[in-house]
């Protein structure tokens, strides 16, 4: 069962505590009163909590308790069975409970990598090393229930430098599986050729716009996609940046993380029409031992029990070091603890960190 399923969950001490107020009632009390009760609700949240194991040893202490109270009681033999007989169809449907929320974790965890082995099939593999630039990614899934999302990334080395792309289409399941093939597959058949930002963000428009006007399906008529759109030379010291209504992303610098300003935004990918001309490309400096980190919006819109956003540049402290995979990985952990591991939205992390012409360490 998945932790999110139930809060009760963090309370592992649980049953042991209902059978040890049971074996109190059953010393303590008149023999009117008996824990018969607790004992069998005591096995069914060891069923929602724990182990097939751990659910069979409470109820077989369960069962245990109440055979050796009825023995010491004044219960008549047929109290005295129909007592034992109760808790012990009580304790076979906790354990037949804990059957069937094994049997559905597995089906969760197969739903869940195939929705995560799915995405990736669409998504090109990522140079790992680029001249002085080192690339990491991570896609995940929100959770094992929720359909396919439109998350995607790409980036590839180009006569111009190293260019990246991060995007989320909107909807989800099979349409947007295909959105994104179209957007990615137009994005490595233009990187080479446009020769700036704004050129590569009007194919990418063209595309998806083309596809929504051709099919009836996977696109509807209000197909979009929002995209950031990087540029990094090819000696590394430059970052231009073109977002098309995406999130911002961070820059990470001697453990210090801060959000970049990309300007005057361009419309969404797919509704360029709106407002043709907009947006244009922002240039930063990009010196050695910097990172780039971008994310679509499940990063930013990961809520904790309050219900607040996410937000890296207050609640992420990156280490000092620049491997891009290990800050994927403590971004990720952190985005886990806020959120207790409840999220409804699919996240896609790209990392490019400068590390100079010696290479990564």
């Amino acid at each position: 069962m998945d932790e999110r399923h139930s809060r009760i969950q963090e309370y592992p001490w649980l049953s042991p505590a209902l059978l040890a107020v049971a074996v109190g009632l059953e010393l303590l009390t008149p023999s009117i009163v008996n824990g018969a009760a607790l004992v069998a609700v005591a096995g069914m949240v060891a069923a929602i909590t724990a182990t097939f194991r751990y659910t069979l040893l409470i109820v077989t202490f369960g069962v245990a308790i109440i055979f050796v109270a009825a023995l010491l009681s004044d219960f008549s033999d047929f109290a005295k069975g129909a007592q034992i007989v109760e808790v012990m169809i009580a304790g076979a449907l906790a354990l037949a409970l804990r059957r069937m929320l094994d049997r559905q974790s597995v089906r969760f965890s197969l739903v869940r990598s195939t929705v995560e082995t799915l995405q990736r099939a669409v998504l090109p593999p990522l140079p790992k090393v680029v001249g002085p630039l080192v690339v990491a990614c991570r896609y995940e899934a929100a959770s094992a229930e929720a359909r396919i999302g439109g998350d995607l990334y790409a980036v590839q080395e180009t006569p111009f430098g190293l260019r990246l792309l991060i995007a989320d289409v909107r909807g989800r399941g099979l349409g947007a599986v295909s959105a994104v093939s179209i957007i990615v597959g137009a994005f490595r058949e233009r990187a080479e050729s446009e020769a700036d930002l704004v050129g590569l963000a009007e194919r990418l428009d063209r595309a998806v716009t083309r596809s929504a006007e051709q099919c009836a399906a996977p696109f509807a008529a209000e197909a979009f996609a929002t995209a950031l759109l990087g540029e990094i030379d090819q000696r590394g010291t430059t970052l231009r940046l073109l977002s098309c209504g995406h999130p911002a992303p961070y820059l990470v610098r001697n453990g210090e993380l801060r959000p970049l300003d990309t300007g005057d935004a361009a419309p969404p990918l797919g509704m360029r029409n709106l407002a043709p001309g907009a947006g244009a490309p922002r240039s930063c400096n990009f010196p050695v031992g910097t990172t780039l980190l971008c994310v679509t919006d499940g990063v930013t819109e990961a809520r904790n029990a309050a219900g607040a956003f996410y937000d890296p540049s207050r609640e992420f402290r990156p280490a000092l070091d620049v491997d891009p995979d290990r800050l994927i990985d403590a971004l990720f952990t952190s985005i886990s603890g806020w959120a207790e591991g409840e999220r409804d939205d699919d996240m896609a992390v790209v990392a490019v960190a400068h590390v100079g012409d010696h290479g990564p360490a």
